[in-house]
């Protein structure tokens, strides 16, 4: 009888083990923590490259990139679609050592607009999305003055400002 009860404990110690590993693998596995963990790793990556082309271009030509083969200032323009406008121009879309990211799965291209005294990077996806949850990781790590996320009926914003 002894060995009986003591089988009987053995069981119910595996059950409980089997289902504490399997929710700490949940927890720890879960694929929407890391495709959300992913898309803020890449949007964040992504933004540091774009600031670092876009300052480099400042400070060569001691103004913001323009709309290729004009003088128009950027006006919610494709990255790809802008030039740096020094002594020989070269266009974003790979001159320089400079190419604009692939934005991940779910985002908009990247757009770049100048008005006034700001210049800024725009992205944007669905509401209430993985990339939205994403979006909203990121925003804590920049001020109001260097991001914002708004929210409208189907989307969510993202801008990251390089002048304000």
């Amino acid at each position: 009888m002894s060995r009986k009860a003591f089988t009987l404990v053995e069981i119910a110690i595996t059950i409980f083990l089997a289902g504490l590993l399997g929710s700490l693998g949940y927890f720890y596995l879960n694929t929407s923590s890391l495709k959300r963990s992913q898309y803020k790793t890449a949007v964040q990556s992504h933004i540091n490259l774009i600031e670092s082309m876009v300052f480099q271009c400042k400070s060569l030509s001691e103004q913001f990139p323009k709309e290729l083969n004009t003088s128009t200032n950027a006006s919610d323009t494709l990255l790809g679609d802008l030039e740096c406008n020094t002594s020989i121009p070269y266009s974003f879309d790979g001159g320089r050592n400079g190419f604009v990211p692939v934005p991940p799965s779910g985002f908009t291209p990247y757009r770049a607009t100048e008005s006034g005294s700001e210049f800024y990077i725009v992205t944007t996806a669905e509401n209430s999305s993985i990339q939205d949850e994403a979006l909203q990781k990121l925003i804590p790590n920049y001020t109001s003055r260097q991001a914002t996320l708004d929210h409208n009926s189907t989307s969510a914003t993202f801008k990251f400002y390089l002048s304000r």
